[in-house]
């Protein structure tokens, strides 16, 4: 009989993009028994881009340690793989948890996140990428939902998706696992993401970004050598008008309370 090796559990974790889904990645990636497929660098190879595709309509939890699709990573016996799905959205039951942000903070960095391309515009030109990416998603999710989208101003198409995204999630019952909370109590946030996996915790996941280079970036321009810190609460000021925080706050109201979360007048509670 072929020796299939040992089987591996795989996790998601299902959040929204601009969520602080790279920063969580590498910590996770520096745990021993933490396998992380895909978007934790700057640019995936095209093995791990084959397996990312593969698992998004595969329908177990589990895998085979020497399945084609995973075979190149050399797994061991209690090992995991964690999986990103942040822009799409897996059509069967899944393990794992799920990361949110708060509206506003998401909203922000999305509208600064092309900054550096020639076309940008803080005031008149800064979310022409944001259509095409929100659309992209959506044909993926809802299609339903591209019907008029295109109309919307840019604050209407972010509250349009992050409604149908996080409500959708919401409704999972998975875990639940906060950015605010990973950024100023680190050490009990991912300890509650390892018993999510049912992981220890290990202390050397808080050194994470010790393992990389101080000009390194990772997915999404992250750079991958920057310590775990609560400096990022607060840039939404810097980037968010009062109108367009009301009005994010208000588009959201619904779904940003069933994570706890609280924008008002131009405050971000939680």
């Amino acid at each position: 009989m072929r020796f299939l090796g040992p089987k591996i559990n795989t996790y998601h974790m299902a959040s929204m993009a601009r969520s602080g889904e790279t920063l969580v990645l590498k910590v996770m990636a520096a745990h021993s028994k933490i396998v992380v497929i895909h978007n934790l660098e700057s640019t995936d190879s095209k093995q791990d881009l084959r397996t990312f595709r593969f698992f998004k309509s595969y329908k177990k939890t589990v895998i085979r340690a020497s399945h084609r699709a995973v075979s190149r990573y050399g797994l061991k016996e209690n090992q995991v793989l964690l999986l990103k799905q942040g822009v799409w959205e897996h059509r069967y039951p899944f393990n794992g948890f799920v990361l949110v942000r708060n509206p506003v903070s998401i909203y922000s960095s999305l509208k600064a996140y092309d900054r550096n391309d020639p076309k940008y515009d803080p005031e008149e030109n800064f979310w022409f990428k944001n259509e095409e990416r929100l659309s992209r998603w959506l044909k993926d999710m809802s299609p339903s939902l591209l019907r008029g989208f295109d109309k919307l101003a840019p604050v209407q198409q972010f509250a349009l998706f992050y409604n149908y995204r996080m409500n959708h999630l919401a409704s999972l019952g998975l875990p639940i696992i906060r950015y605010e909370d990973l950024v100023t109590d680190p050490e009990n946030t991912f300890a509650a993401i390892c018993r999510s996996m049912n992981l220890p915790f290990e202390k050397e996941m808080l050194h994470a970004h010790e393992d990389y280079g101080t000009d390194v970036k990772g997915h999404g321009d992250n750079l991958l050598s920057r310590p775990v810190d609560s400096t990022s609460l607060i840039k939404y000021k810097q980037n968010v008008s009062l109108e367009e925080f009301a009005e994010c706050s208000d588009l959201t109201e619904s779904t940003q309370k069933k994570f706890g979360y609280v924008c008002d007048d131009g405050q971000i509670k939680y």
